[in-house]
């Protein structure tokens, strides 16, 4: 199954989002009424300044599933010796439902990773949700104790 480095078709990864967060059971009247200008102008943003890159997963030659990785600014400096002068993030990881469990999202979340890692990034992050979580852990990654409070 090939995986695809993409760099122009941003109409798949905002449609593959808007599935992602309507799968995980945000309601219609929770979603912004730009979410996908938002999304778009995050994209073109991202890709800018923060070397965006975004994978896609084909079956057939058919799209299947899609992924995004970007460099986050560090939100403190470095002070450990074991800490990454620069961090990855993944987000946006989406398969279609008839294609999960046959390592789809694995290979997607690795293409993402290598690209991290190609740029310089020495520790990746992302947040997973419920039926992600184990696929996650067994990629090595761990939880962390992040807090956040809305403002």
């Amino acid at each position: 199954m090939p995986i695809v480095e993409l760099t122009s078709d941003d109409a798949l990864l905002v449609e593959n989002y808007g599935l992602h967060w309507l799968e995980m059971g945000i309601g219609t009247d929770d979603t912004r009424a730009d979410w996908r200008a938002e999304a778009h102008r995050f994209l073109v943003d991202a890709r800018k300044h923060a070397g965006l890159a975004s994978f896609m997963a084909k079956v057939d030659g058919e799209p299947v599933g899609t992924a995004c990785c970007h460099i986050l600014p560090r939100a403190f400096p470095a002070f450990r010796k074991g800490d990454a002068a620069r961090i990855g993030y993944v987000w946006g990881v989406y398969v279609r439902p008839e294609h999960r469990g046959i390592g789809v999202g694995a290979m997607l979340v690795s293409a993402c990773m290598s690209h991290l890692k190609v740029s310089g990034c020495g520790r990746v992050l992302l947040h997973a949700g419920e039926r992600s979580a184990s696929l996650y852990g067994r990629m090595g990654f761990m939880p962390t104790e992040e807090y956040s409070a809305a403002l």
